[in-house]
């Protein structure tokens, strides 16, 4: 080889084509290959992304004249053989001109289909024999992104010639408090083009000569209306006159109001406190002076107070006629009253009778009902529009609208789960914002300025409704995806959904930690109550979230992940029912205001007794059970040994039902006939830790225990009629033919057949809760 053929006078080959963009290569970055690239678009607003392709036969027609500058001129004989043909000349020359052509075109191309420009130019970059075929099909391949970007285009500018901003809805004050909303469909924002009318006000023959005449044919005219709708309206008694009557004393209502503010008041914000006090300090001056609003607003805090005050139970020590307040406010919410629509104050006493009526468990299948009653009162009145979009709302009225609005949601993203209803809302239905993290001292009516709220971590009396808020809409779409109708179920979206809601859990803990050594001592300070209460509220979505791939995991192991967090999820509710710590570190006084609460309430407020916990945790139970059963079979291990393993994992589940056993038989002791859940835990904890002897024997014991658990209710329950007095101002009546009627054996069917199982628990339906001999007692509400 001579020197003018040594190999460093010939052009290095690329291995491969330049994928990266011009701009990146020269600046020696990495390139994502994107149209524009990431680099380019963080680097400078202004930088072109251009991509330069070097085919191969570009580089092959370098070399070549490389070659042809460094040798010498060859024989005319060999000019054939060493160079390249014209023909392929211009062929490489046309080859090259078409992907100049490309290039442009994909650039103008860029800002219009990201996606199919990119592809295109991925094609281009990545093909190392540039023909004139591949370039005819990208030809027509832009061609056809050329003429759809100029489709889009052409629509995208026909819709914005004729796009119109939506209509403003209106607010109308019709009084201090009551607000009505004209939609962007209501007839009143047409009238607003009458521009003649509306300047008749303004007129001189108005104002000069006939305004005295108008104002009194008016007044006649409202007058004689007002007439004709009193004598068409009905005349019904009230059915509970006397309200001021069953008050108990004052100091007895200023310590319920006290445990009502400090315990749910603080969750569910529906009340500005100092202005409450104001009201309540004015109605001891006069009661026969107070609105009928504010004594229903009062009586059901005092209701509510009552369930953190005294022992729970029908007959509370401070003798509360409850029933009677609830029904007297469902009255006036609903009866042909004196007032002509919901205000605000009717909202308060909406939102605190469906709390009231959680809290001791009364109409609970109506309960979803009432509140989506709640939610289109709400929405009538404009709250789920954001204060901002009416400038004559004052700085008072926009927050409690904010705080109002998120407790109607609240309530009945709640009540959805425990109908198994889908939510009556999606998150386009509103534009209301959260409530502001303040102090209710921070504002009151005169305020014209919020001032600036502290920051997150700085505990406030709307601190705890915007933590919970946080989590709205994870929740939200967890409802929507388990409720609604033909809706599939993803198990990966399911798990997705609930890693958000486990990380909001934890996320909760750390803040009340913060929250715990900041407030120590204050007077509506956070306690246990509020972050058991608020940790159960986000648990059992995580339970209802799990239910239908947990009940898969047990034949198929791809959904055992679901099955382990439905447990967990579980077996942490069901910790708030162990009440045995002696620790001085523990809040006594919180954990006893959560007890009560879920030995009185249902739904919601049923937290570690609800039957949702139970049966996870009775399901994994009986789940073990089988899969021991069939390891005994195939595992070569001593049977001790297999027995000790199986007991060592079963023994803190059996001990979290036994600890919810224990509360369930405080509640029948207190006259709350639980009693589906206490007989349902007997029969579980006599499968699970009996002495497997086979089916019949098994069968022989479960039926014991119903049996006895059964003598216990009716043990407990008529003990409890014997020490009270029946009272139908409570709704408690004697059962038809006495509870001394009722054995034990009439309960349990007279066969085990296959039709009295339970699915997925593996003993039997327990359909003999809907006896009617029992039922028709009308003592005891079997409900769940």
């Amino acid at each position: 080889m001579s020197e003018s053929q040594t190999p460093q006078s010939i052009p290095r080959k690329r291995r491969r084509p330049a994928l990266s963009c011009e701009q990146c290569r020269r600046r020696k970055v990495r390139c994502d290959r994107e149209m524009p690239c990431g680099p380019c678009t963080k680097s400078q607003p202004s930088l072109d992304c251009e991509y330069v392709y070097e085919g191969k036969a570009a580089l092959d027609a370098r070399i070549v004249a490389s070659r042809n500058s460094e040798h010498e001129s060859p024989p005319p004989g060999a000019q054939g053989s060493n160079a390249p043909s014209s023909a392929d000349g211009a062929r490489i020359a046309q080859l090259e001109a078409s992907v100049r052509t490309l290039q442009s075109r994909m650039h103008d191309l860029e800002h219009g289909s990201h996606v199919d420009v990119a592809r295109a130019r991925r094609d281009v970059l990545t093909d190392d024999s540039m023909s004139s075929s591949n370039a005819n099909k990208l030809d027509d391949h832009i061609a056809d992104l050329e003429r759809r970007l100029a489709e889009a285009k052409a629509r995208r500018s026909e819709v914005s010639q004729t796009c119109i901003a939506p209509l403003v809805p209106r607010l109308k004050k019709c009084t201090a408090d009551r607000m009505k909303l004209f939609g962007t469909t209501h007839w009143a924002l047409v009238f607003q083009q009458f521009r003649l009318l509306r300047q008749i006000r303004s007129t001189a023959s108005y104002t000069d000569g006939n305004q005295n005449e108008v104002s009194r044919l008016l007044k006649e005219i409202r007058s004689m209306r007002h007439s004709i709708k009193g004598r068409q309206a009905p005349r019904l008694g009230d059915p509970a006159p006397g309200l001021l009557n069953d008050l108990p004393p004052r100091d007895v209502c200023d310590e319920l109001v006290q445990d009502y503010l400090r315990t749910l008041g603080l969750i569910y914000r529906v009340l500005h406190i100092p202005s409450f006090y104001q009201e309540y300090e004015r109605f001891w001056t006069d009661p026969q002076a107070a609105s009928k609003g504010f004594l229903m607003k009062l009586l059901l805090i005092l209701a509510i107070g009552s369930i953190f005050h005294s022992e729970p139970g029908p007959f509370n020590e401070l003798g509360i006629p409850v029933r009677r307040w609830i029904y007297a406010a469902q009255w006036w919410l609903s009866g042909p009253t004196e007032k002509e629509d919901i205000d605000l104050e009717g909202l308060q006493v909406h939102c605190l009778l469906l709390l009231c009526r959680q809290g001791y468990a009364i109409d609970k299948e109506t309960n979803w009902v009432s509140a989506g009653s709640l939610l289109r009162l709400a929405v009538k009145q404009g709250l789920h529009r954001d204060p901002r979009t009416f400038p004559t709302l004052s700085v008072f009225q926009a927050e409690m609208r904010r705080r109002i609005w998120a407790t109607v949601l609240e309530i009945n993203l709640q009540l959805s789960i425990d109908s198994a209803m889908p939510p009556l809302f999606s998150p386009d239905d509103s534009d209301t914002g959260p409530p502001s993290n303040l102090d209710d001292e921070d504002f009151d009516q005169a305020t014209t300025t919020l001032p600036c709220p502290p920051p997150k971590d700085w505990y406030t009396t709307s601190s705890l409704q915007v933590l919970l808020s946080q989590s709205f809409p994870t929740r939200l779409r967890i409802a929507r995806m388990i409720n609604e109708p033909a809706q599939e179920q993803c198990y990966e979206s399911a798990l997705h959904l609930g890693n958000e809601l486990a990380a909001s859990c934890r996320e909760m803990a750390i803040t009340f930690h913060n929250y715990f050594s900041r407030t120590a001592g204050s007077r509506f300070g956070p306690t246990s109550f509020h972050h058991r209460l608020m940790d159960t509220l986000l648990r059992r979505f995580l339970l209802n979230l799990y239910r239908p791939f947990t009940i898969q995991a047990i034949k198929d192991p791809r959904f055992y992940l679901s099955r382990k967090l439905s447990l967990d999820s579980a077996l942490s509710i069901a910790s708030y029912a162990d009440t045995s710590s002696t620790s001085p570190n523990v809040d006594h006084v919180g954990c006893r205001d959560f007890q009560r609460l879920c030995l009185s309430g249902a739904g919601l407020f049923k937290g570690h007794l609800s039957l949702d916990v139970m049966v996870v945790i009775a399901l994994e139970l009986i789940t073990q059970l089988e899969e021991v059963a069939q390891q005994s079979t195939t595992v070569s291990l001593p049977s001790n040994v297999v027995d000790q393993i199986a007991e060592a994992s079963r023994a803190p589940l059996i001990k979290a039902l036994e600890n919810i056993r224990a509360q369930l038989y405080q509640s029948l002791a207190a006259g709350i006939p639980s009693m589906k859940r206490y007989c349902l835990l007997g029969g579980i904890l006599a499968q699970v830790t009996g002495v497997p002897r086979g089916e019949h024997a098994e069968w022989t014991r479960i039926r014991k225990a119903f049996m006895s658990t059964m003598e216990t209710c009716r043990m407990l329950l008529q003990r409890y009629i014997d020490k009270c007095q029946v009272s139908d101002k409570e709704g408690l009546l004697t059962p038809t033919g006495g509870v001394n009627e009722w054995t034990p054996e009439s309960f349990i069917p007279s066969s085990l057949d296959s039709e009295f199982m339970i699915p997925n628990l593996g003993f039997e339906d327990l359909s003999f809760w809907d006896i009617p001999d029992f039922v028709d007692a009308g003592a005891f509400d079997m409900s769940v």
